[in-house]
Order: C-alpha cells, then sequence, then structure tokens
C-alpha cells in the first residue's frame, strides 16, 4: 500500500508520512454515475504499546486519496471529500482498536447553498454561476434547449444546489461528475518519504465539475455508421477524466482470451444483453395495450369506482418534438443503455484508473456484449495491504465499436483498442 497510496488531508494539503499509512487497514470509495462519491478510511487507533493516537482526521475535515496505476509516474487522485462521520472501535488495553472513517466527495460542499426562485436567461449560464459559488474549475455544456424565458418557461429551483445541478443535469440529459488534475510525482511530500528541511510539505488538489453531456456521445471510440472526424475525438479524449497520454482511448478489459494476451478480469458477469423492457404504459387510468398485464394493486388500499382518479407517472418534458409533439429525450436516452455487464479487476492488472463516464471495451465475451463501446457507470475501489481492487459496472446503448464504415475507413479513433 505504501508505494501505490498517498494520502493529503486538511485546508493545507498535508500529505501524510510514511508511519501513518502504515496505520491504514482499508481505503474503499464508490463511485457512482452523477452522485457523490462516498469513502471510508479503516485505521489503526492505537498501533502499539506507546499509548499514541493516530486521530488525523476529524468530522468536517478535508481527505484526499491519491493513487498511482503505474509504479513510477503522476499520482492520479482517487476522490477528494470530507469526513462526515467517525466511528471507533475499542478492544482491551487499546493495541488492535480501530477507528473508521467516512464521507462524501467534495461536490457535497455545494449542499451548504439553497435557493427558492426561477431562473431565466440560459440553462448553462445558470449552471456555471451555481458551481462557481464553490469552484472556479468548470466544464458546462449548453443543451440543445438552451434558452429559458422568463414567462413561458423559466427554470425554477426549491433544493440546494448540489441536489438541483445532479437533477438538472439528468433532465437534460446530461452527466454531472467531478474530475482531477493529476499531482506531479515530484510534489512536495510525495517525491521522498521524508521532506529534506523542516518545512510544511503541501500538495494541491484541484477539482474540476463537469455539467456535461456524457464523453459516450461525444463520438469517441465507435460514432455512428459513416460519421467521421478525428479532430472531434481527439478533442473528446482529452477532456475525459484520467485519459489522455500515453493511456488515451477506452480501457481494454480482457476476460476469456489466451493468457499470452494478458487477461485483466478476475470475474465478469452479463447482467442485461439489450433485451427490450417496457417500462411505461401508452394509457393510463385502468387501459392497458393487448398483450400488457394490469399493473399489480394493492391488496390494502379500497377498492376503485368510478370516480377514481387514474394515477400513472408523466415524465418531465426535456425537449419538444416535431408537430409539438413532446417527448423526453434524455429519458429515452438513458432507456436505449440496456446492455450492463459487471466486472472485477485490479489496479495491478488494469494499469489504468477506472471512474464512471471513462469508456472502455470488451475482449473475449458473449456476442451480444462484443465489439460494443461502454461506459462505466459505477466503480468500487478497495485497498489494502495485498492491493488495489476493482469492482465496475459498464453500460452500453449497442453502438459498435472499432467497425469500419461504408467506405472501409476506420472509425474516429483510428483503431485504438
Amino acid at each position: 500500500m505504501l508505494s501505490i497510496v498517498q494520502i493529503v488531508s486538511g485546508t493545507e494539503g498535508t500529505p501524510w508520512t510514511r508511519e501513518q499509512r502504515q496505520c491504514v487497514l482499508e481505503i474503499r470509495s464508490e463511485h457512482k454515475l452523477n452522485d457523490p462519491t462516498s469513502f471510508s478510511i479503516l485505521m489503526h487507533d492505537l498501533p502499539d504499546r506507546r499509548g499514541v493516537r493516530h486521530r488525523l482526521l476529524a468530522t468536517g475535515r478535508k481527505v484526499a486519496v491519491l493513487v498511482r496505476p503505474k509504479n513510477q509516474g503522476e499520482w492520479h487522485v482517487l476522490f477528494q471529500g470530507k469526513v462526515s462521520e467517525v466511528e471507533e472501535h475499542h478492544t482491551q488495553g487499546g493495541v488492535g482498536s480501530t477507528i473508521l472513517y467516512r464521507g462524501m466527495d467534495i461536490r457535497t460542499i455545494m449542499a451548504a447553498r439553497s435557493y427558492t426562485g426561477a431562473w431565466s436567461g440560459q440553462v448553462d449560464a445558470v449552471m456555471k454561476h451555481l458551481i462557481e459559488q464553490d469552484f472556479s474549475e468548470h466544464a458546462v455544456d449548453a443543451p440543445e434547449n438552451n434558452e429559458l424565458d422568463e414567462e413561458e418557461n423559466p427554470l425554477g429551483q426549491n433544493s440546494n444546489n448540489l441536489d438541483f445541478l445532479r437533477t438538472q443535469a439528468i433532465a437534460f440529459g446530461h452527466n454531472f461528475w467531478v474530475s482531477y488534475a493529476r499531482v506531479p510525482e515530484e510534489a512536495p511530500g510525495l517525491g521522498s518519504l521524508n521532506p529534506l528541511d523542516d518545512s510544511e510539505p503541501s500538495v494541491t488538489i484541484t477539482p474540476k465539475i463537469h455539467w456535461a453531456r456524457s464523453p459516450y456521445f461525444e463520438e469517441v471510440g465507435a460514432p455512428p455508421a459513416g460519421s467521421a472526424g478525428t479532430a472531434a475525438a481527439d478533442a473528446a479524449a482529452q477532456a475525459l477524466p484520467g485519459i489522455g497520454g500515453e493511456d488515451s482511448g477506452p480501457i481494454s478489459f480482457k476476460v476469456h482470451i489466451d493468457q499470452a494476451s494478458c487477461p485483466n478480469v478476475t470475474a465478469f458477469e452479463v447482467m442485461s444483453e439489450g433485451s427490450s423492457v417496457q417500462t411505461m404504459h401508452e394509457q393510463s387510468g385502468g387501459q392497458t395495450s393487448p398483450g400488457v398485464p394490469s399493473p399489480p394493486t394493492n391488496p390494502l388500499a379500497p377498492p376503485p369506482d368510478d370516480d377514481t382518479p387514474g394515477v400513472h407517472f408523466v415524465p418531465r418534458v426535456v425537449q419538444p418534438g416535431e408537430d409539438d409533439v413532446q417527448v423526453n429525450e434524455a429519458l429515452e436516452q438513458e432507456r436505449s443503455f440496456d446492455r450492463k455487464v459487471k466486472l472485477s479487476t485490479t489496479m495491478a492488472m488494469l494499469k489504468r484508473l477506472c471512474l464512471p463516464n471513462e469508456l472502455a471495451t470488451l475482449e473475449g465475451v458473449p456476442e451480444a456484449v462484443a465489439n460494443k463501446l461502454f461506459r462505466i457507470s459505477e466503480s468500487t475501489h478497495v485497498i489494502r495491504i495485498d492491493g488495489h481492487w476493482v469492482d465496475a459496472v459498464l453500460e452500453s446503448d449497442g453502438r459498435e465499436y472499432g467497425a469500419a464504415d461504408e467506405d472501409g475507413l476506420a472509425d474516429a479513433t483510428g483503431g485504438l483498442a
């Protein structure tokens, strides 16, 4: 753990010493698309009989975990957040006692600001304004229906900024995530085991908030048949969190392949192969389409009568379609991700940081999910003395990856794998 992990805490970004990191038993972080990352750090509270406690964190204190996918090079920020809970476990005599710190990622500081009212103007300008109250670095995309009219369609807010930004990203077909600038290997306190002077080392963690269209749709990997544009693909690839440079392009998960090709997946499960599932009836109020079973009723509810109103789900309208037909494109976009797989791997095998919105491809898998471009929707990282373990859920809407167009030319990625 000592060679692959660094921990930085406090407002000054103070890196932990080797002795302090030796007290860490486990680091766990759970990352989900659009949701704040949750994390926990389990430590020895009283590591020896000298009676020295390592209370390095407290409620409200900032902490960041840095990992290095390879033995040398830049440090990648796995997460930065604030501690929200402290749990102590004591044993007789003290030795063997542990302390568990839990928290959420740095985006949660936006939950401290709330607003009740309506916004007009442009959607992207509203989102930039809300983010800039807490973060200087951001990437905000304008949705197709970007104009807000004060009289016709103002955008109402009655919640804290964090919830509003997240729900509006989903409603407009965007995603809401955070990325971090990489930290140089020679940063003070990280490049050597001990500082050379008495000055306090400091590491700067720079988060960037994304309220943007998923990189999955930015023509990286496999665009629709017949499209091209390497410039657009290269620009989008550079915008991906954790992607760029020598490890650019989608992560390649190799499952059932020859050992000489270096498989890097320890467990694999197909959760959905793309079968269509009807999630909402065309009609409401007790009427159903032929062949569609009626929704289950609550046996404890009173029997309906003629005056009982029909209750059904009406999704938020995101964008008007042709002939004034209202279509929830964001909802349809999410429903299109009907191919899902779950896998397990390790950082040592992958040599890449696996986080939501990263792109991925699969090798040696069933035909239903082969040659498809995926995006990571969930990832769980567990770091212990025996290694860095990763579980991930991948999803796809079925677009092909690496296919040639009608002229026999490679796709926009130039055949990256």
